[in-house]
C-alpha cells in the first residue's frame, strides 16, 4: 500500500509540475502610473500590485512603476511598508497600456512612519489580506472559512508582552500556558490542545510545537483559523477547533526601525528592536533584524522568568521572477514550570474560588527553574512562472529542547493538605522538518474563472526524551492554610529523586507524514464562488521504544493485596502506515457584490492513532481483546454565516454557526482495552465585528457560543461536556486615537475579556469561576516616537486559567518606543 501511494505521489508531483505550464496563458496589458506623498515627493520603493494575486512590482526612485497583468477587472493597490496606501478599481485590455492619474498618498514624506501608515487606513484592525489561510490569494468575501487576524498593530496597541496578551482579542480563542505551563494551549469551539506535539500551531503554514511560539517580538500577524482545517495544514498539528498560522517580519524596501523600552509591576523590564535595511544599492537584497531580552518577577512570591531571542529574514531578489528568503530565529527562556492542579475530586469545594488556596504563593521556586531553547531554521523560494502562475517552495526546522528540566506537580491530599510532587525530564528533544512545494495558478475554462492551489509537502518528526521514573515523586506535603510553605531549593529536588539507573525512562518516537493536495475556487458568475479541496495524507510511524514504569505492591487496610507489584521495563511497539483522504467543500454567495457574502463550508481533520489492544465489536461480548490497527480518528464540520464589509470597509464582520462532529474515538471498555466507537458533537455560533465609525475611533468585538458533549463514550461521560472549555466567551476593545490639531497622537484605549465558567475535571464537575478581566490604556503617537502606558485587570479581579493556575492581579505598564 505504502509503495503504490509513493508512485501515485510521484505522478501527483509531475502533474503539479507540468499543469502550470499547459494553462498559464493568457492574454496581458499593462498599467503604468507614478506614486507620491502630498509633499511632492516619490514614493520611491513601494510595492504596486493586484489585489488578492501574487501579481506586483515596485514604484522606482522617480515615484514611476509599470505592472503587467492579465486583461480585464482589477483592484489595483499601492502599498508601502505592508500598509494599503491606495487602492482603486481598474480594467485592462489586452495589448493596451492604461495610464493612471498620479496617485498622492495622504502623508508627507518626512512624516510617513510606519504608524502613520496604520493610521490612513479605513478600519486598520481590519485588515485581512492574507495568502496563510487558504494557502492561495483569496479575498475574505471569497473565503468560505472563518478567520481573524491578529496584527502587529493591535499588539502594539494592546501593550502584548507574550502570547496570551496578544490573542486576547481573537473572537472565541481562549489561549492559556498549557496544561504543564510548557507552551501555548489552545481553546477553539470546544476542542483544547496544548500538548507538545499536537499543539494547533504552524508557523508561515508549516508545523511546529507549541512549545516554540510562546514569543511575539518575530510575529507581523497572527492568523487564527476556525474548524477542521487538515485538508490544507495536514494533520501534523491536529486541531479540531482551528489552529493559529504565526506569520514572522520579513524584509520590506524602505530602511525604517523600532527600538522599545517597557517597565512596570512585578520587575517587568523588556527591550525589543526591530530593524530593517536594504542591504545592497539596488534594493535586490533586503535584511529584517529583531532582537529581544526580558527579565520578569512573578505575582506570586516566586516565579521569575527570563528570555532572550534574535531573529533574523534575509530576502534577495535574484532576477525579476525569482526571490529567495532565508529565515532563523532563536529564542531561549528560563522559569520554573507549574502543572495543572491534579485529584481536584478528593476535596469537598465545588470549584476554585471556594478552595481557599493562597492566590499569591507558588508551588515552586525560582531555584527550580527550567532552561528551554527554541530554534526555528526557514527558507523559500519564490518564483513567477507567468503572471498567473507562482511556485512556491518551503523548508523549516523547529526544534525545541531542554536539560534538566523540573516542573512541579501539585496533587491534592484532602481540603486542607497538597502534596508537592515533581517530574523531570533530563533530556527532551522534538523536532518537526517540512518541505512544501506549491503552486498557485488562476486559469479559464470556458470565460469562467479559477483559482487553484496545487500542493506537495512532506514532514518529518522526531521526539525523545529521557525522564525520572516513578513519573511524580513527592517532595513534601503543605497546608494550604499555613502561613508560610518550606522554600525549595534544586538541591532538595536532586536529593530526594529516586537514583539514576538503566531504569530511567527513555521514550523515542519518529513518524513522517507525505501529501498531496489541491484547492480549486471556481467563480460561477462574479458573485458566486465554489471551493473544492482535498488532501491524500500517508503517515508512516516507525517502531517505538516505550518504557512502562511498572506498578508498586499495593495492599487494602487489611493487608490484603489489591495490586502486585510489576517490574519496570521497555518494549518495542511495531510501526504502522495509514492512507487515508481529508475533503473541503466551501461555497459563497455575495447577495451585495464586493460588501455581503453569505457562505457554507463542510470541512475535515484527523488523527493518526497508533494500535492498541481494543475489541473490533464492542457490541459482540464474545470478542476477545488483540491488537487492533484503528482508522484515523475523523472530525467534520458543517458550517454557514455571513461576512460583511460595508460602508467603504469601516464595518468587517463575521457571523456564523457551526456544528463538529468527532467520530471512531477511542474509547476505554476495559483496563488498557479500547473500542473505536466513541464521539463527541460540538456546536455553536461566533461573532466578530471590526469597526472604525469615524476617523481615529476602532473598536474589536467577539462573541462565541459553545455546546459540546460526549455522545457516545464510557458510561460515565455520556452526555458531559468536554473539560477546559467555557461556554461562553467574549472579548472588546475600544480606542480612540486623535489624529489632528494639537492633541495629534493621543489615544485612548479600554476593554474586557471574559469567560463564562468551565469543568476542570470533568469526573467530579470541579470548574473554575466565570471571569472578566478590565483593561485600559493612555499613549502619545508620534512619527518619531510612542508612550504609552497599559493598565490590565483594572479592578484586581481573583481568577484563574483553563488549568486553576493562578493569574495576574492589577498590572501596570509603561513603555517608550523610539521609530526611525
Amino acid at each position: 500500500m505504502y509503495k503504490i501511494f509513493t508512485l501515485k505521489a510521484s505522478l501527483a508531483f509531475l502533474l503539479v509540475t507540468l499543469l502550470p505550464i499547459w494553462l498559464f496563458g493568457q492574454s496581458i496589458g499593462t498599467i503604468n502610473g507614478e506614486v507620491i506623498t502630498k509633499d511632492g515627493k516619490a514614493l520611491a520603493y513601494a510595492s504596486v500590485r493586484i489585489k488578492d494575486t501574487k501579481i506586483s512590482s515596485s514604484v522606482q526612485a522617480d515615484g514611476h512603476f509599470s505592472l503587467q497583468v492579465p486583461a480585464g477587472h482589477h483592484v489595483f493597490q499601492v502599498t508601502y511598508a505592508n500598509y494599503t496606501v491606495f487602492e482603486e478599481e481598474v480594467d485592462v485590455k489586452s495589448g493596451a497600456v492604461l495610464e493612471l492619474a498620479k496617485i498622492v498618498v495622504q502623508a508627507n514624506s518626512t512624516q510617513l512612519r510606519e504608524i502613520v501608515v496604520s493610521d490612513i487606513q479605513r478600519n486598520k484592525f481590519a485588515r485581512k489580506e492574507t495568502e496563510g489561510v487558504a494557502k492561495m490569494p483569496l479575498a475574505n468575501l471569497e473565503n468560505p472559512q472563518v478567520y481573524s487576524v491578529v496584527t502587529k498593530d493591535l499588539m502594539m496597541e494592546l501593550g502584548a508582552t507574550d502570547y496570551i496578551s496578544a490573542l486576547s482579542q481573537s473572537p472565541g480563542a481562549v489561549i492559556s500556558n498549557g496544561i504543564n505551563d510548557s507552551g501555548n494551549g489552545i481553546t477553539m469551539r470546544g476542542f483544547t490542545n496544548s500538548s507538545n506535539a499536537s499543539s494547533g500551531m504552524v508557523r508561515n503554514g508549516m508545523p511546529v510545537s507549541s512549545r516554540a511560539v510562546s514569543e511575539v517580538f518575530n510575529l507581523e500577524r497572527v492568523e487564527v483559523i476556525k474548524g477542521p482545517s487538515a485538508t490544507l495544514f495536514g494533520a501534523q498539528t491536529p486541531s479540531y477547533g482551528g489552529l493559529i498560522n504565526n506569520v514572522t517580519k520579513r524584509p520590506f524596501e524602505s530602511f525604517r526601525g523600532e527600538v522599545s523600552y517597557l517597565t512596570g509591576s512585578f520587575g517587568m523590564n523588556r527591550l525589543t528592536a526591530d530593524v530593517n535595511t536594504p542591504l545592497n544599492e539596488n534594493r535586490t537584497a533586503l535584511g529584517r533584524f529583531n532582537v529581544m531580552g526580558t527579565l520578569n518577577n512573578s505575582f506570586q512570591n516566586e516565579g521569575r522568568e527570563r528570555s532572550m531571542g534574535f531573529a533574523s529574514s534575509l530576502l534577495f531578489k535574484a532576477n525579476s521572477r525569482s526571490t529567495v528568503r532565508f529565515d532563523m530565529d532563536i529564542y531561549n527562556t528560563t522559569k520554573p514550570l507549574v502543572a495543572l492542579l491534579r485529584n481536584t475530586n478528593k476535596l469537598s469545594y465545588t470549584n476554585m474560588k471556594e478552595y481557599p488556596m493562597p492566590h499569591d504563593r507558588s508551588f515552586t521556586s525560582n531555584d527550580v527553574a527550567t532552561a528551554r531553547s527554541n530554534i526555528n531554521i526557514g527558507a523559500e523560494l519564490e518564483y513567477k512562472l507567468s503572471e498567473n502562475w507562482t511556485s512556491h517552495t518551503s523548508y523549516l526546522f523547529n526544534n525545541t529542547g531542554d536539560k534538566g528540566s523540573v516542573f512541579m506537580v501539585p496533587m491534592i491530599v484532602d481540603d486542607q493538605r497538597v502534596e508537592r510532587r515533581y517530574r523531570i525530564f533530563d533530556d527532551y528533544s522534538l523536532n518537526f522538518t517540512a518541505i512544501q512545494q506549491n503552486f498557485n495558478g488562476a486559469y479559464e475554462i470556458a470565460k469562467v474563472k479559477n483559482k487553484v492551489l496545487l500542493g506537495l509537502d512532506a514532514t518529518l518528526f522526531t521526539d525523545k526524551s529521557t525522564y525520572m521514573v516513578p513519573y511524580f515523586a513527592i517532595l513534601d506535603t503543605v497546608r494550604v492554610t499555613d502561613p508560610v510553605w518550606k522554600p525549595l531549593t534544586r538541591a532538595d529536588v536532586d536529593a530526594s529523586r529516586p537514583k539514576r539507573s538503566h531504569g530511567d525512562g527513555v521514550d523515542e518516537s519518529k513518524y513522517q507524514v507525505y501529501s498531496a493536495y489541491v484547492s480549486n475556487v471556481t467563480n460561477i458568475s462574479d458573485r458566486l464562488f465554489v471551493m473544492l479541496s482535498a488532501r491524500v495524507n500517508a503517515f508512516r510511524q516507525g517502531s517505538l521504544r516505550q518504557y512502562n514504569p511498572g506498578q508498586p505492591e499495593v495492599r487494602d487496610e487489611n493487608g490484603k493485596i489489591e495490586q502486585k507489584e510489576t517490574k519496570p521495563s521497555y518494549k518495542e511497539v511495531a510501526g504502522y502506515n495509514q492512507v487515508n483522504v481529508s475533503p473541503k467543500i466551501g461555497i459563497v454567495y455575495q447577495p451585495i457584490k464586493d460588501q455581503v457574502s453569505v457562505f457554507a463550508n463542510y470541512m475535515n481533520s484527523f488523527r493518526n492513532i497508533p494500535p492498541s489492544q481494543g475489541i473490533s465489536n464492542p457490541l459482540d461480548d464474545n470478542s476477545a481483546p488483540e491488537l487492533q490497527k484503528w482508522k484515523p480518528e475523523q472530525a467534520y464540520q458543517f458550517e454557514v454565516g455571513t461576512k460583511l464589509e460595508l460602508f467603504g470597509d469601516k464595518l468587517n464582520a463575521t457571523l456564523s454557526y457551526y456544528d463538529i462532529t468527532v467520530k471512531d474515538k477511542l474509547r476505554t471498555v476495559l483496563n488498557d482495552v479500547s473500542a473505536q466507537d466513541g464521539e463527541l458533537n460540538s456546536k455553536g455560533f461566533e461573532v466578530d465585528i471590526i469597526s472604525s465609525p469615524v476617523r481615529g475611533w476602532n473598536i474589536i468585538g467577539g462573541y462565541g457560543y459553545n455546546d459540546n458533549k460526549y455522545t457516545k463514550s464510557e458510561a460515565n461521560l455520556v452526555g458531559k461536556r468536554s473539560a477546559w472549555s467555557p461556554k461562553n466567551v467574549a472579548n472588546l476593545w475600544t480606542s480612540y486615537k486623535f489624529l489632528d490639531n494639537g492633541l495629534k497622537g493621543l489615544g485612548f484605549g479600554a476593554g474586557l475579556n471574559y469567560q463564562s465558567e468551565s469543568i476542570m475535571n470533568i469526573q467530579d464537575d470541579f470548574y473554575i469561576p466565570a471571569s472578566t478581566v478590565v483593561n485600559g490604556s493612555v499613549f502619545y503617537d508620534q512619527a518619531k516616537y510612542r508612550l504609552g502606558l497599559k493598565f490590565n485587570n483594572l479592578t484586581n479581579l481573583k481568577y484563574w486559567d483553563l488549568y486553576g493556575k493562578p493569574q495576574k492581579p492589577f498590572e501596570f505598564l509603561a513603555n517608550i518606543s523610539f521609530k526611525f
